[in-house]
């Protein structure tokens, strides 16, 4: 590949990167909505009768219960990490790009062609910011998916640990 490919190449992630971080965001809102319902089922299921409940159910009531909310926190915790995560790094705004090439052009106005060479080391310029920024972006993202990952399955298993607590306080009654 030559420099002109590899150049548009990182181009073309950076900005795919930044597509996928905003559909990382609109993902979050069905594990948001879940740890909210989650949280509602226990105010239900702590609200039950364990007044009629052996000494065995209970236990078991209470374990179930706490294994719940210890994977609805982690849950959150990863929820959180999806939400906020680390800072991407952006392209610099259009002003400090062009203040750039204004000092380029100062600085280069002595040679024979400064525009030629402004031009080129503008070129070299968009190429590393491009690197870097996709590079970043993709770590970032990267770790914010696997965070989605990791609090959709805590926030499943929780949901399931709390429907088995609410079928041990129930039991009793049938």
């Amino acid at each position: 590949m030559d420099g002109q490919k590899i150049f548009e190449y990182y181009e073309k992630v950076y900005f795919h990167e930044l597509g996928r971080k905003e559909q990382i965001f609109s993902r979050l809102s069905i594990p948001l909505a879940t740890i909210i319902a989650v949280a509602g089922f226990y105010s239900v299921i702590i609200g039950g009768d364990r007044a009629a409940m052996d000494f065995n159910a209970k236990f078991l009531f209470a374990l179930f219960l706490t294994v719940s909310i210890g994977f609805l926190g982690v849950g959150v915790y990863f929820f959180i990490d999806a939400l906020l995560g680390k800072v991407d790094q952006n392209m610099p705004e259009p002003n400090v790009i062009e203040q750039y090439r204004i000092d380029l052009l100062t600085y280069y106005g002595d040679e024979p062609d400064p525009e030629a060479r402004v031009a080129k080391e503008m070129h070299n310029y968009y190429h590393e910011k491009y690197m870097l920024c996709a590079t970043i972006c993709t770590n970032n993202n990267d770790r914010k998916s696997s965070s989605l990952y990791y609090c959709n399955h805590a926030l499943i298993v929780s949901a399931l640990v709390a429907v088995v607590a609410y079928a041990i306080i129930t039991i009793p009654k049938l």
